[in-house]
């Protein structure tokens, strides 16, 4: 669409909607005919940059932004001038134009956007073809705006982007603070345990028996080996944190696949077994099935379930794992009869919560069924839980299966 159609077009819905909405008083203020809601960003106007590359559709966006109450930090009609600019004013908000000149178009500069500066993006576009909206998809966008648009319209879909990017923020400085609350503790209680076996060896080493001096030695490896799965499991989450911001990596993360996923589960669960002492209560049923996943994520999800079901359930039980497909879905599921949680608690799930601590003693984040979650969460899986105080829980995990010609 030529520069000047394209102008004439957005002038023309501009025109329609200023004569059915706020009349020909140009003494009118538009803010007058909004929501008190909407009134607010005019005491707090939030900052917005555009990316449009026909200069003369950015300035009548600039016009109906200022007119609606937001504050427009700046224009650009090139990727990697956006870039530069975005850097330097950071907007709370990025308009962003599909079409743009130059080696990469709006769909790349927004995934630049989202994973350097986590300022959320709406896509501007005249385009509605299948295959450009499946690309833009990928870069979880915070809205699209279909040209030429009302400026009703504009704002609601600003609006719902700011409060969802809100939303976001929140999670992830909750986030923050729960680590910051937690860590020290969950490192320094092992920690300090190596730190005074250590001593008691270095002070009163040549008066130990050797059977004392090792079982000392043992204590801290054991204290050493949970300081490791810790941190391990901080790692792991920070991780999955990060990579959750990046959607073409996820998109990556979700093109692999377990062939021979039995053999990965089974290896996985002795293991685990094995480390807690507990090989006898373990009762494996495996179907060899595929499973959209890599082995390492695979690997991981048994370790947590088993490591919850083995520690939290009493050494008389059987905790049972096993393997079945239904249709095109793989499930694992895993069933103890530990002590249980209450629907509460399931809704709590999350990183660095543990339930009943001081009443188990069990050391550790509670990192374990957060990282299930997360890791099924990114694969396009599903989470089920079913649980009841004292009697046990069921969990399982749902995972997309590859297609045939995935399995070549």
């Amino acid at each position: 669409m030529s520069d000047k159609n394209s102008y004439m077009s957005y002038r023309n819905s501009l025109d329609s909607d200023s004569n059915n909405t706020l009349g020909n008083s140009s003494n009118i203020h538009p803010s007058r005919h909004l929501p008190i809601h909407f009134m607010q960003a005019v005491e707090a106007p939030a900052r917005i940059f555009i990316t449009e590359d026909e200069i003369l559709i950015a300035r009548e966006i600039e016009m109906t932004l200022q007119e609606l109450g937001y504050q427009v930090v700046g224009l650009a009609s090139n990727g990697s001038s956006a870039l530069a600019q975005i850097a330097e004013t950071q907007p709370d908000l990025v308009l962003m134009d599909i079409v743009l000149p130059g080696a990469a178009d709006g769909i790349e500069i927004a995934e630049q956007v989202r994973s350097h500066f986590q300022v959320p993006v709406v896509f501007l576009t005249a385009y509605t073809d299948r295959s450009t909206l499946e690309r833009a998809k990928v870069t979880e966008p915070f809205g699209y705006v279909l040209k030429p648009f009302q400026p009703e319209e504009l704002d609601i879909t600003i609006q719902i982007a700011l409060a969802r990017h809100r939303s976001e923020q929140s999670k992830l400085d909750s986030l923050r603070s729960s680590i910051t609350n937690a860590l020290p503790h969950e490192i320094n209680t092992p920690l300090h345990s190596i730190l005074g076996f250590a001593n008691v060896v270095l002070r009163h080493y040549d008066s130990m028996s050797k059977t004392e001096i090792l079982e000392t030695l043992q204590y801290i490896q054991t204290s050493a080996v949970g300081l490791e799965k810790i941190c391990q499991r901080f790692l792991l989450h920070a991780k999955l944190e990060l990579l959750a911001t990046n959607p073409v990596e996820v998109v990556h993360l979700t093109q692999s696949s377990t062939i021979d996923t039995t053999e990965v589960i089974d290896r996985h669960a002795q293991r685990k077994a094995m480390e807690l002492g507990r090989s006898v209560s373990l009762r494996a049923n495996f179907v060899d099935l595929p499973v959209q996943m890599a082995e390492l994520y695979l690997g991981q999800l048994v370790d947590e379930l088993l490591d919850n079901a083995l520690r939290f359930s009493d050494w008389s039980t059987f905790v049972d794992l096993r393997t079945f497909a239904r249709e095109q879905i793989f499930c694992l599921m895993l069933i103890d009869r530990g002590q249980g949680m209450t629907q509460r608690q399931l809704d709590q799930i999350g990183a660095y919560q543990q339930f009943n601590r001081n009443l188990f003693e069990q050391q550790g984040l509670g990192l374990g069924l957060a990282l299930v979650q997360k890791i099924v969460k990114l694969h396009n899986g599903r989470l089920v839980i079913h649980s009841k105080p004292g009697q046990g829980t069921s969990i399982t995990v749902e995972l997309p299966m590859p297609s045939i010609s995935e399995q070549v």
